[in-house]
């Protein structure tokens, strides 16, 4: 019998924390990947320890150990965008934003999410040196962040962005070319998703509001917009999609523990 060979899927390189539940960051994003179409690469940023209700510790990996691993992959097999976030250190943010720098050409895909604090994560820095290093290092390589209005919204509160414009303009003052937010909703008006650039707001879609809490669908969203990218979508394009994916998959969810619900990463459109 003749040998099979497939054609080789796009590539997308995950920059994230170990979720052992499997409900968000790794290895969930790889599920997500998978779903569609890609094949993810793992860049294990730190490891929980959690159930489906709380996080309990986070230990983070070795700096050194992340970014020889990067650039280990990065020379070996050829990726086609980058999926990164949520960043807990200074390190982190560090290695992500020099590695980035050196392969430009790759769509970099950031997911903003507050920061857990030293009585979980062990940290040489404090939650406002570790956002200051994202917004300073991280930003001015990335393509598109995905961010809650709520969450910046905070930030601006406590001084990270500034309080002269609104906090999307912040984020694209620092430098990344697209934002990506959602804002709450209730279930007459649904979550309203807007994606901005340097010329103001661009497009926006609207989602149904869940009935049940679920664990993460930004983070679905962000890897979703990764595939998307990967398979070469331009960023509307990107967007678009990952969105009908993530209301799709949401409406899969199932309960696991005591915790909410958890999305199908696994679930693929017909």
């Amino acid at each position: 019998m003749a040998a099979m060979f497939a054609t080789p899927p796009p590539v997308v390189l995950v920059f994230a924390p170990l979720d052992p539940t499997g409900a968000m960051y790794l290895p969930a994003d790889a599920i997500s990947c998978a779903a569609l179409g890609c094949h993810a690469l793992s860049i294990v940023t730190a490891t929980h320890i959690q159930d489906t209700t709380h996080t309990e510790q986070i230990t983070l990996g070795s700096p050194d150990l992340i970014h020889d691993q990067m650039r280990c992959l990065l020379e070996d097999i050829q990726v086609k965008s980058i999926k990164a976030g949520p960043i807990y250190s200074i390190d982190s943010a560090s290695v992500l934003a020099q590695v980035a720098a050196d392969y430009s050409h790759l769509p970099l895909v950031l997911h903003l999410q507050s920061i857990p604090d030293e009585s979980i994560v062990n940290n040489d820095a404090d939650v406002d040196e570790i956002t200051d290093a994202i917004l300073q290092l991280v930003l001015p390589q990335t393509d598109i962040v995905i961010a809650d209005q709520t969450l910046l919204n905070q930030w601006q509160a406590d001084g990270l962005l500034s309080d002269q414009t609104n906090p999307i303009s912040s984020l694209l003052d620092a430098g990344t070319d697209w934002v990506f937010c959602s804002l709450p909703g209730n279930k007459q008006s649904g979550v309203l998703h807007q994606l901005h650039n340097q010329d103001g707001l661009q497009q926006q879609w609207s989602s149904p509001a869940q009935a049940d809490r679920l664990q993460d669908t930004e983070g679905l969203l962000s890897t979703a917009i990764s595939s998307y990218l990967a398979h070469g979508a331009s960023m509307p394009e990107a967007c678009a999609a990952a969105i009908y994916h993530t209301d799709q998959a949401a409406t899969r969810s199932f309960q696991a523990g005591m915790g909410n619900r958890i999305i199908h990463q696994g679930f693929k459109n017909s």
